[in-house]
């Protein structure tokens, strides 16, 4: 089977460039272009291709964005983000990446990747077993984060996930509250909760997930329900769903 791709980079000459390495693979086609994330997300319901290289750092809409938006087709095609930028690895493979190519492209590297779609391709050994190989890649390419990355603007900050209070869903966007600072995030809570896993976070409740050595106390409100409140100067407080309630109860119970 042949593999159809689109290439989505706001920069014509990487699009170019690309293109021209990817025409001298057997049996790969280049079906269309993209220079933006819009313009990528119409044509790939249009061209239906197999495979989007999508690059990052791209303006209005980011490619990350883009491949959660892809992910809703039926089928989704397969991603592969080609950027210039090691830092997403992890970010990319939450959001279903295949393979994570740096630039300037090498054939060989690229080849690799040709490689590893060929093998989702095949009935023989499936999807299942080259998702593995690429967690594992992703875990090669990013070793493990002990700061939170968050980016403002054209910044990256590194976040002590001690100094967090709170992670928070507010309507589309995902919060995280320190004691200075709210920042708006592209990641879901559980993503957050996967990523913050053995530092002491506890989901309260579907969309907030909260430090526990930033809570002071527990407050009980009636009717089996449950608050609660941090150390924060506003002395903020967290409802706990019915479940999560019966959960920290029996944390608490534990250690009394």
């Amino acid at each position: 089977m042949s593999l159809t791709a689109l290439l989505v980079d706001d920069e014509p000459t990487a699009r170019q460039f690309l293109r021209l390495l990817l025409e001298r693979q057997e049996g790969v086609e280049v079906v269309g272009e993209a220079e933006n994330g819009e313009e990528a997300l119409q044509l790939a319901e249009e061209l239906q291709p197999s495979v989007v290289f999508l690059d990052i750092q791209m303006p209005e809409m980011t490619g990350l964005e883009v491949a959660r938006s892809l992910q809703t087709m039926e089928p989704p095609p397969w991603i592969v983000f080609a950027t210039g930028y090691d830092e997403y690895a992890v970010d990319a493979f939450d959001a279903a990446a295949i393979d994570y190519l740096m630039k300037p492209y090498d054939v060989e590297r690229l080849e690799k990747t040709i490689q590893r779609l060929r093998r989702m391709q095949s009935p023989e050994e499936g999807a299942n077993g080259e998702k593995e190989r690429v967690a594992q890649e992703i875990t090669r390419l990013s070793p493990r984060i002990t700061k939170m990355p968050i980016k403002v603007e054209e910044t990256i900050l590194l976040i002590d996930p001690s100094d967090i209070l709170y992670v928070q869903a507010r309507g589309r966007r995902v919060y995280v509250k320190t004691k200075l600072n709210d920042f708006p995030t592209h990641l879901t809570v559980t993503q957050f909760e996967q990523r913050l896993a053995g530092n002491n976070f506890f989901r309260a409740n579907e969309g907030c997930l909260v430090n526990l050595d930033k809570v002071k106390e527990i407050i009980y409100v009636g009717d089996r329900s449950y608050e609660l409140k941090l150390n924060d100067k506003e002395g903020t407080t967290v409802e706990l769903s019915r479940s999560r309630s019966r959960a920290l109860r029996e944390m608490v119970k534990d250690l009394m």
